[in-house]
């Protein structure tokens, strides 16, 4: 939001507000220093940023000082902005469009989809051989080598294949046959 000189104007009057009273002939000229300091995208935003201090800064009694108080309000937010932006590396950040963002692929759908998908994939894993449906849990999803497997079975290495082999075969095919 660009807040140009024509569209600021004095905060209404309050009791609580004698602060933003007594700054508020000093603004243009604090928008103008920001100018020269900051990019022009930010001025807006700091100037925000010193009012909300203002603000919460509640009944603290008559500012002897108004433009100087002004200033050391700004100091100390343009401080505080630079300290944030340091710590959490905000140099480093990029602004990113929507056209640089991939497109939604955790749809509905797609949540269907995958739960049919472990659907199906169980139940063939329950029709199978209860050694042949170990092996691939064994190799596939915990890790184990073939060679591991098949001491662990008392079986070859090669026998260990032929029952991946049959499952995933098996997985294939169900997944084939659903489309």
């Amino acid at each position: 939001m660009n807040l140009g000189a024509a569209a600021l104007r004095p905060p209404a009057s309050r009791q609580d507000d004698s602060v933003l009273t007594a700054v508020w002939p000093h603004v243009a000229e604090l928008r103008g220093y920001l100018r020269k300091r900051l990019p022009a995208s930010e001025v807006d935003d700091v100037v925000q940023d010193i009012f909300v201090r203002l603000v919460h800064r509640g009944q603290g009694g008559e500012v002897q000082y108004p433009r100087r108080y002004l200033y050391q309000v700004a100091l100390a937010t343009l401080v505080d902005r630079h300290r944030h932006d340091k710590s959490r590396c905000g140099s480093l950040h990029c602004e990113l469009l929507d056209a640089e963002l991939p497109g939604d692929q955790l749809s509905p759908d797609r949540f269907l989809l995958a739960r049919e998908g472990v659907r199906a994939a169980r139940q063939v894993l329950a029709g199978l051989p209860e050694r042949t449906r170990e092996i691939l849990i064994e190799v596939r999803v915990e890790g184990a080598s073939l060679k591991a497997v098949a001491v662990r079975h008392g079986i070859t290495v090669s026998a260990v294949e032929k029952h991946l082999i049959r499952a995933l075969r098996a997985l294939r095919d169900d997944r084939a046959a659903r489309g």
